[in-house]
């Protein structure tokens, strides 16, 4: 889990078309963000990724039974001067049982980084694909 599951990339002369596709999960008792997964990002590249993550509340003192969340994510993100930098903005499309929860990308050192929420005295199991292709010099 966190490790590439799949990769393609198309034979060209220079600077090869590619998709890199990871699966991760991970565990949730409280509202603390969680990294799920962090994607270390090579300089001088220019980087598309799409995250779909799912959720369910496993137990807990809070919540009700099988609460559920769905997140489609999609972003971009480059390394300028060494530094992991969005492009723009973010879009998600959150479908959600409990509004606390979330699921978002964030850059972080030399990474992008898969940050889950959940909520106080909850259990909640997350599982995530991320795939992403990059082009650079």
């Amino acid at each position: 889990l966190g490790g590439a599951v799949a990769s393609w990339t198309s034979t060209a002369t220079n600077d090869d078309p590619n998709l890199t596709l990871v699966q991760g999960r991970a565990a949730t008792t409280d509202a603390t963000p969680t990294i799920l997964m962090s994607i270390t990002l090579v300089a001088s590249r220019t980087y598309q990724f799409e995250a779909r993550v799912v959720a369910r509340r496993t137990g807990g003192a809070s919540g009700t039974a099988d609460d559920g969340a769905a997140y489609f994510i999609r972003g971009g993100f480059t390394t300028k001067t060494g530094t992991v930098t969005l492009l723009g903005s973010l879009t998600v499309e959150a479908a959600e049982d409990v509004a606390g929860w979330n699921a978002t990308l964030t850059a972080g050192s030399g990474a992008v980084n898969l940050v889950v929420t959940g909520a106080a005295t909850t259990d909640v199991t997350w599982h995530a694909t991320v795939d992403y292709s990059w082009v650079g010099t």
